[in-house]
């Protein structure tokens, strides 16, 4: 390069709509799923699990199971002294938290609570032993009253039997009783959401690699934190967290549950140290479905206090939430739930009292949303009420009650909710312009029977923890980027090699992107909360800034030169115009790679959405068609915007399941009645023939140094409460003044509804 060649700007790919290069691999089939792995002289593991929803122990039976071609072993509680204490996923004062153990002893508390396992030379035997274990249960009334109100929305669960309750919470602030004292209008709203399964393609499955000589553990799960499934199995064998890795090459989805530690993840290691052996446990669908975490059960009564012009006043909540048998990591999503009963709405006084409920179900943890898409679908019904009940439109009333964008930040009230930036009033007129809301207003006013639905939400993306990136260079020229987050298909090689590589100034190909591994830095948060654009994206960036900035100081140094007149390339460092003045990578880096650690740490992000639905009711079966459907997000600067419509496209769907097919349903005594995907219904491809239109708006955001936040759950939030807007709006069309409060939003329920209109 000459002396009076201008030197090209830094290339920047964030912003670029770069294919996912993970792709190839996944599908071509050359993926590896912790399901695939084979090792010599591996071994199969099997669970024996409770057909009872509740009773005692009185007896299990492994001789069978022992005796049997081909078994290793069996095992039951007091088999395995090696494996210590119980698992406790929440921590929450002056609450009754119940741990469960890995296996259970003296009681079972659901149905598919693990009770024994099997080993064995392959996995056949091992599940025809494990259905051969004898396991004596003494049947004890359980929680039935409890889930049977959960599950019909019943008034007569409040308050919920003192014996069932893990604990009560408070979240307040302002003048409650004086805005409800003075308010023109009070406004009640009940809602009910059924519970939920993940639905993952690849079930749960894990495996235990133990090195005799070191006393180490290699371990691969599919799960969605690899650094907890480290703790927890080294906490429960009594062992340091460095004695055992965890990787996850490829997870087939998560979710949200594979975001928990399991008791399989615990057994496989214990196993494959006693036996000497590697030891495998793959989950079979039905199995996995019963037995992995689920989410919603929960019951809402809502009061709003609005003045004449239906501005909000304040805000009173009762929240029934159930946790299932044990304290598992759904327990305080109860105050996820709470804090997005705010939505985008200005809300003076607010109080939300928590009943926290055990029943005889799986215990809850979060699926995707994490509890933002209870406490909106709560709010944004309550806003449809408020203006059906003062002849007011939905979105105007939504107008009315708006934070404004010269607000922000945006102190909602509670503590550590600050929002950090948003133009909600610009995503409902986007929004509303997009899908004609006023021309479909006029043709319902002519006889349309199409309805239409609005929702808006806000929703916390990242979780405050702290997350930290290394940068490794070596003197080829090659980047690599070790980040803690475990990718379960949203993107990570790509997207974080984009960011690295922007601010390092490399070229995209020449930089590696190393997650999924407890070892590549010492800790990191679950994959789950949107938070990995936002906190693993930003963390992702400083350490790539101080990695050229550290190579531009150490080729300063060597070239006696002021490191703002330097280029660097791959190749090495030059002064700026004056190529033949400069020093190679690997002299530079003549001792070594170079290798930088950046932490980043913030309060969480927030991002905002609005959507709208147009739908179709058929009146003769209760189905629900998709018409149209508009999502208009902010999610701050997108990396990739390929992926990021690749997450709307999905959270869609998502929040779509939600609204209209899945529901995890136990009879009244706990017995759990669907386990497959025959009872368990997910969207498929005729559900998501329409195609959402989406729509960004990008607002100016506060202490987030790249602009980035999480889209991953976006889509999903809102999605229930717009498409319950739209089948209460047609059916007030077909004549049918119903209320639509409950999801899933069944054919059967909506035919119902049009059933009662009939007669």
């Amino acid at each position: 390069m000459g002396a009076d060649t201008p030197e090209p700007q830094q290339h920047s790919y964030i912003g670029e709509r770069v294919r996912r290069r993970e792709d190839i691999a996944l599908v071509t089939g050359r993926g590896r799923y912790a399901g695939d792995l084979r090792f010599p002289g591996l071994l199969y593991a099997a669970v024996s699990r409770s057909t009872s929803p509740h009773g005692l122990l009185s007896a299990v039976s492994l001789d069978v199971a022992r005796a049997m071609p081909g078994i290793v072993g069996a095992f039951a509680a007091d088999d395995l002294p090696e494996i210590h204490g119980v698992m406790v996923d929440a921590v929450l004062p002056d609450a009754h938290l119940v741990g469960r153990r890995v296996l259970a002893k003296d009681r079972v508390r659901y149905v598919g609570e693990p009770v024994a396992v099997v080993v064995a030379l392959d996995p056949y035997h091992a599940a025809d032993a494990a259905a051969a274990v004898e396991i004596d249960i003494e049947p004890i009334d359980g929680v039935g009253d409890v889930l049977t109100a959960l599950q019909s929305g019943s008034p007569s669960l409040h308050p919920p039997h003192e014996g069932n309750l893990a604990g009560r919470l408070v979240r307040a602030f302002g003048e409650v009783d004086v805005a409800f004292a003075e308010a023109a209008h009070v406004i009640r709203n009940r809602v009910r959401l059924a519970r939920v399964s993940g639905g993952y393609l690849e079930p749960r499955a894990c495996c235990a690699v133990w090195d005799e000589t070191t006393d180490q553990w290699e371990m691969w799960s599919s799960t969605q934190w690899v650094h907890g499934v480290r703790d927890r199995v080294a906490q429960m064998l009594g062992v340091e967290n460095r004695q055992v890795r965890v990787r996850a090459e490829n997870v087939g989805g998560g979710f949200g549950p594979k975001g928990a530690m399991y008791p399989e993840e615990i057994l496989v290691a214990a196993l494959a140290r006693r036996l000497g052996h590697p030891v495998q446990w793959v989950a079979g669908r039905s199995e996995d479905t019963a037995a992995s975490m689920q989410a919603h059960g929960d019951v809402f009564d809502v009061e709003a206090a609005v003045d004449s012009t239906g501005r909000m006043k304040g805000l009173k909540a009762h929240l029934l939430h159930d946790i299932g048998a044990y304290a598992g990591p759904g327990t305080p999503v109860a105050g996820t739930i709470t804090n997005h009963l705010i939505c985008a709405y200005r809300i003076p006084a607010f109080r939300a009292d928590i009943d926290l409920v055990y029943t005889n179900c799986v215990p809850t943890g979060f699926i995707r949303g994490g509890g933002r898409e209870v406490g909106n679908f709560a709010m944004e019904r309550t806003m449809d009420v408020i203006a059906s009940q003062l002849a007011l439109d939905p979105a105007e009333i939504r107008r009315r009650n708006l934070i404004g964008v010269h607000e922000m930040p945006y102190e909602t009230g509670l503590p550590g909710v600050v929002y950090d930036g948003g133009d909600y009033a610009a995503l409902l007129e986007t929004v509303t312009n997009a899908i004609g809301y006023h021309e479909l207003r006029m043709r319902q006013s002519e006889g349309s029977p199409l309805g239409v639905g609005v929702a808006m939400s806000v929703e916390r993306t990242g979780i405050g923890a702290g997350e930290e990136a290394r940068v490794t260079i070596d003197p080829q020229g090659n980047a690599r980027a070790h980040l803690g987050s475990s990718p379960g298909g949203q993107g990570h090689d790509t997207t974080f090699a984009q960011v690295v590589a922007t601010r390092l100034g490399w070229p995209l190909d020449r930089v590696q992107v190393m997650t999924g591994d407890s070892d590549t830095v010492p800790k990191s948060g679950v994959t789950a909360a949107s938070r990995s654009a936002f906190e693993v994206g930003n963390a992702a960036a400083l350490a790539g800034a101080a990695a050229r900035r550290r190579l531009l100081k150490m080729g300063a140094e060597l070239l006696e030169a002021d490191p703002a007149d330097l280029v660097l390339t791959p190749d090495g460092v030059h002064v700026r115009g004056s190529s033949g003045r400069g020093v190679a990578l690997h002299e530079i880096l003549r001792d070594g790679p170079l290798e930088v650690s950046e932490t980043f740490k913030a309060p969480p992000a927030y991002a905002s959405a609005c959507h709208a639905a147009i739908v179709e009711v058929d009146r003769d079966t209760g189905s629900v068609r998709i018409v149209r459907y508009v999502i208009g997000h902010d999610s701050g600067r997108s990396i990739n915007p390929l992926l990021v419509e690749g997450q709307l496209h999905g959270g869609f769907a998502h929040g779509l399941g939600y609204a209209l097919f899945e529901e995890a349903v136990y009879t009244p005594d706990g017995n759990f009645v669907s386990a497959s995907f025959l009872d368990y219904l997910i969207p498929g491809a005729p559900e998501v023939d329409t195609v959402p239109q989406l729509l960004m708006v990008e607002s100016e955001v506060f202490g987030n140094p790249e602009g980035f936040k999480g889209v991953g759950e976006s889509a999903t939030i809102p999605a229930p409460a717009a498409i319950a807007g739209a089948v209460e709006n047609a059916l007030r069309k077909l004549g049918c003044n119903a209320i639509v409060s409950e999801l899933p939003i069944t054919p059967e329920r909506v035919f119902n509804a049009l059933h009662r209109l009939k007669a």
